[in-house]
């Protein structure tokens, strides 16, 4: 298995969009008082701003071509007398092309940017993830990540 991981360009953005085009029609399927279908699920010009920003990065997993993304941002926790400061990695979007899913090589992706953020020194690695995503919950489970609060709501 010849793979290996680089940081995204300007010039990926057609391949990031088609992957993160897979991850929205779920979301769309199983959210959709939160989601609809659009032409363009990821907007070219914020891509481009993440690219460029000194915060955020976007890395690729490659198979020959690229067969995952990640979108992390980079945060500081707010100055506050009664919070500890920590930088954290949020992981703002993590997809596998549906073709390559359940081969491990999610996996070996996740692990690396668990090593990107250890070597930049954050605190930790965050994200957010659907209830209703229990494949994507067990993984991260499985990447002995685990919960650290809940969001809820009431459909008013």
């Amino acid at each position: 298995m010849d793979i290996h991981i680089r940081e995204a360009t300007k010039s990926d953005y057609e391949v990031v969009q088609g992957i993160q085009r897979q991850v929205h029609e779920m979301h769309t399927k199983e959210r959709p008082d939160h989601y609809k279908m659009a032409d363009t699920t990821l907007d070219k010009e914020y891509f481009n701003h993440l690219i460029e920003g000194e915060n955020t990065k976007v890395f690729l997993l490659e198979e020959g071509p690229p067969i995952a993304y990640t979108i992390l941002t980079i945060k500081h926790t707010e100055e506050r007398p009664i919070l500890i400061p920590k930088k954290v990695v949020y992981m703002d979007d993590f997809g596998v092309d549906y073709k390559y899913r359940g081969k491990g090589l999610g996996r070996v992706f996740f692990e690396k940017i668990v090593e990107y953020a250890k070597n930049i020194e954050a605190d930790s690695l965050e994200l957010g993830v659907w209830e209703f995503n229990e494949n994507a919950i067990k993984f991260y489970e499985s990447m002995n990540l685990k919960t650290k609060m809940r969001r809820m709501e009431i459909e008013l």
